[in-house]
């Protein structure tokens, strides 16, 4: 939480405190309600225009998704709560703080890579592009089911996103599209497969400079995934079932 707001200067949603707070972002915080076991998602600032917003759009975006059934590879939407919404809450946080460890088998591996792949055909086929995709947005459940999160930016129906996604996983092209999407999700499993997203240690000028240029990160050691995320970053990939179907593959082999 920035350390230029006052505590008393938050607006906590009711009932709630900075005890309670489990994650923030530069325009949200979020609460766990412990009697529940969910979350409470508000914007920081009730005034600010970009706050209301970004959290009207998720509002929207997560009824778009129940409209059309719910996905069980997004966290679980529980309604609206005073000004932000009531969300499932994923106990082992996000999945980049997984992804150092060193006893993340290639089986789960694989299956985080098709939980998320499935949840953004669901996504795009609900009329959304995600457009900030990265393993700092998806979270792990009690089982460390992946769940992709963080809708606050996305474009729904063709309306602008209100985001910009990392250089390291920003396609070299048009940002309001399933491709980039799709190229993202490349760098999400790089990161899967890796530990570390593409060009860790580059600044983002250098980044974007390989990737105007069409160069990407090694992806030949990384076996059949590998070539699936190479596939994805060249914008092979019409739509998101591709890359599932391929994933799947891998999966039964």
């Amino acid at each position: 939480m920035s350390e230029f707001v006052a505590d008393d200067e938050i607006q906590y949603p009711s009932g709630f405190g900075l005890g309670d707070v489990v994650g923030w972002g530069t325009t949200g915080m979020v609460v766990l309600d412990k009697s529940s076991n969910t979350v409470v998602k508000v914007p920081f600032d009730h005034n600010n225009e970009e706050c209301i917003l970004r959290m009207q759009r998720e509002r929207d975006v997560y009824e778009r998704f129940t409209q059309c059934g719910g996905h069980e590879g997004l966290l679980s939407y529980h309604g609206v709560f005073e000004s932000g919404i009531r969300l499932e809450y994923a106990p082992h946080h996000n999945l980049r703080l997984h992804l150092g460890a060193s006893n993340i088998s290639p089986a789960q591996q694989l299956r985080w890579a098709i939980q998320i792949a499935e949840a953004i055909k669901f996504v795009h086929d609900a009329g959304v592009i995600h457009g900030d995709l990265t393993c700092a947005n998806i979270f792990l459940d009690a089982y460390l089911n992946a769940k992709v999160a963080d809708f606050a930016g996305p474009s729904i129906d063709g309306s602008p996103l209100l985001v910009v996604v990392t250089e390291s996983h920003e396609i070299p092209g048009p940002r309001l599209s399933v491709q980039a999407d799709l190229f993202a999700l490349g760098s999400v499993l790089y990161e899967i497969m890796t530990g570390h997203p593409p060009y860790e240690g580059l600044d983002d000028a250098a980044i974007r400079a390989l990737y105007l240029n069409r160069k990407f990160p090694e992806t030949a050691s990384l076996g059949a995934i590998g070539t699936i995320i190479e596939q994805c970053w060249q914008g092979n990939y019409s739509g998101a079932e591709a890359v599932v179907e391929k994933l799947r593959g891998i999966a039964s082999i």
